[in-house]
């Protein structure tokens, strides 16, 4: 089905619109941000409407991709780009634009270069936007390196991160990343043409030419992915950022291995894909052993949080390899409440922080006497955890029924490392909720009332997606 009135396109050309406005509004020492704060929020507001407009429009039992936009760029070579969603990427590209909308109101306080930061956010949300609706290999691969500038510019500006030369290599390896993915594209258009990304299960090759075609198609995937051995950069930034909205920017990249690999696995794997998917299989089960230990004895929370991240990145990735539709959905309905859930997480944990910086203390007790907090915060962390208040409980048991079945010891060892990254966050819980009488925080320090309106509605889509994943579709 094409689209009516090219939406895919107004999709990822809103925030990019969003951009010139941000730039445009006048703030100075009396608003200090708040006109580009503003016109941020209303931009994403507005591309939320336009998504679930498309949720009507499309049929989410179908598993090619839907609403198909044509647009002629070049005729010598004979290249097109090609928009296209289905059910999986238009339940990510909603969860991305609320993950960032938390982010945004995280930063609401932060008035330092505020419209800088609101701008880079919506050219981030555009260029991410785009790398979902692509449907052939020239439009994703442009917006797969798209994304790296703005995180870039995020990441150094605003990430806090004290080591400048880490954030170069950090970018430099993401970028070569993208290189090797433009290679391997150029690679099959000289044999293929300008392939959709539902026809690369043509790609056919000779024996060194295929190694490294799809070699070079997982290490670009894979640099995405905090796994070894590329997740030592990727947690040197991480668990340094101090800004709420850069570290959500910056934890949602590796959404684009997932959908790439998604997009790109053919359902009939030639050899080399293989013998790939059976190394990243082993290499993925030792990094999130690994990763989950490190976090539950480290004491830094921004770490704990990333070796969180890493652990269900890890999963769905070894859900991805099962090549079984059913759990791909239910990979994406996971996948949706996991990313409100980290950008609530780093938003809430965010403002802990920087409160107990204030005051010059520990996070003993500190939830005590916030009860606002206290309760948003709880109920996030017990649904992280895998208590029944989100779809990540369903779907994640599902997921890890079908690979404990495929593999009963790699299965045994994504269990133990879920339950370790889950302790990590509920010693957090633990410790912030214990009583002191010291603590001098007190009710004038719980967050505002509409920060807390806002993160009770994002419960209530947590919830309502425990019992429907698609609720709003079927109430439609």
């Amino acid at each position: 089905m094409n689209s009516p009135l090219a939406l895919l396109s107004f999709v990822v050309a809103i925030p990019f619109l969003g951009v010139l406005f941000v730039l445009m509004s006048k703030d100075d020492e009396i608003t200090r941000g708040r006109n580009a704060f503003n016109v941020c929020v209303f931009t994403i507001l507005s591309n939320v409407v336009m998504i679930f407009r498309i949720f009507m429009l499309i049929d989410e039992k179908k598993t090619t991709l839907q609403l198909i936009e044509k647009f002629n760029w070049l005729d010598v070579p004979d290249v097109n780009i090609l928009f296209g969603v289905d059910i999986f990427a238009l339940l990510i590209i909603l969860a991305v634009h609320l993950a960032v909308l938390i982010g945004v109101a995280g930063v609401r306080q932060n008035t330092y270069k505020q419209k800088s930061l609101m701008a880079l956010t919506l050219l981030f949300l555009s260029m991410m936007t785009g790398f979902f609706v692509a449907a052939d290999i020239f439009s994703f691969y442009i917006f797969f390196e798209a994304m790296l500038l703005p995180l870039f510019m995020i990441i150094g500006m605003f990430g806090e991160v004290k080591k400048q030369g880490t954030i170069y290599r950090f970018f430099l390896y993401n970028f070569l990343g993208a290189i090797i993915l433009f290679s391997a594209t150029m690679i099959i258009y000289r044999y293929y043409g300008s392939l959709t990304l539902g026809q690369l299960n043509r790609v056919r090759f000779s024996s060194p030419m295929s190694y490294y075609v799809w070699g070079g198609i997982f290490i670009a995937f894979l640099s995405r992915l905090p796994i070894w051995p590329f997740h030592y950069w990727i947690s040197s930034i991480n668990a340094g950022i101090r800004n709420p909205l850069a570290f959500i920017i910056t934890a949602l990249m590796p959404l684009t291995a997932i959908y790439g690999f998604i997009r790109f696995l053919s359902e009939n794997f030639v050899m080399p894909v293989d013998l790939y998917i059976l190394w990243i299989n082993i290499i993925g089960v030792i990094t999130i052993l690994f990763i989950s230990l490190i976090g539950f004895i480290n004491k830094d929370y921004q770490y704990k949080l990333f070796s969180f991240i890493t652990v269900y990145y890890i999963v769905y990735l070894l859900g991805i390899f099962m090549d079984d539709r059913l759990i791909l959905l239910n990979i994406g309905y996971s996948l949706f409440s996991f990313i409100l859930i980290v950008a609530a997480l780093e938003v809430l944990s965010g403002y802990i922080f920087h409160k107990e910086e204030d005051y010059g203390i520990s996070g003993t007790g500190f939830l005590c006497k916030v009860p606002h907090l206290s309760f948003v915060y709880s109920y996030i962390t017990l649904a992280a955890v895998g208590i029944p208040l989100s779809a990540v409980f369903l779907n994640n048991f599902l997921i890890l029924s079908k690979l404990l079945s495929s593999n009963i010891k790699m299965g045994g060892i994504l269990i133990v490392s879920l339950v370790l990254v889950s302790a990590s966050l509920l010693q957090e819980l633990y410790r912030h909720k214990l009583n002191n009488a010291n603590c001098p925080i007190d009710r004038k320090d719980d967050i505002s009332n509409p920060m807390f309106v806002f993160m009770l509605f994002i419960i209530f889509v947590l919830m309502m997606s425990l019992f429907k994943p698609l609720w709003f579709v079927m109430d439609a």
